[in-house]
């Protein structure tokens, strides 16, 4: 499915009552594209802990492109990841966006949390980074 850009997904955007798990644990991976170790791991965040965000409930078709799309209509992106099944190729429904603004990732959060794309109602959260120093 064609996502004809930010217009369509605005114009789609309905007031969601959340309908995900209220922390900010998730099922994904317990490190980022940068190499940072689990929280388990350490306890200190890195400078960028306001502009990395983790978003779930994607819908199973989104591409990487769509991806990058809609959260780069917000403000410029650093990295953008949409994470799949390294055998099937299949998205494993959740990725991660990280901004050059921390004023763009809270925009993200405050636009998109909650956006209803297909069935799902996504969920975009600041993802920190607990990194050794």
């Amino acid at each position: 499915m064609e996502w004809n850009g930010l217009k369509m997904i605005i114009s789609t955007m309905e007031p969601q009552v959340s309908n995900g798990p209220t922390s900010n644990t998730s099922n994904g991976p317990s490190s980022n594209n940068r190499n940072c170790p689990s929280p388990m791991q350490t306890g200190a965040t890195t400078d960028d802990s306001k502009t990395n965000l983790i978003v779930n409930y994607l819908p199973q078709n989104m591409t990487q492109e769509e991806f990058r799309s809609l959260f780069g209509s917000i403000g410029e992106i650093e990295s953008c990841k949409l994470v799949r099944d390294k055998i099937t190729g299949q998205s494993l429904g959740y990725g991660f966006v990280n901004y050059i603004d921390p004023k763009d990732a809270e925009k993200a959060i405050n636009t998109l949390n909650g956006l209803r794309l297909q069935t799902k109602t996504i969920k975009a959260t600041v993802y920190l980074c607990f990194c050794l120093l």
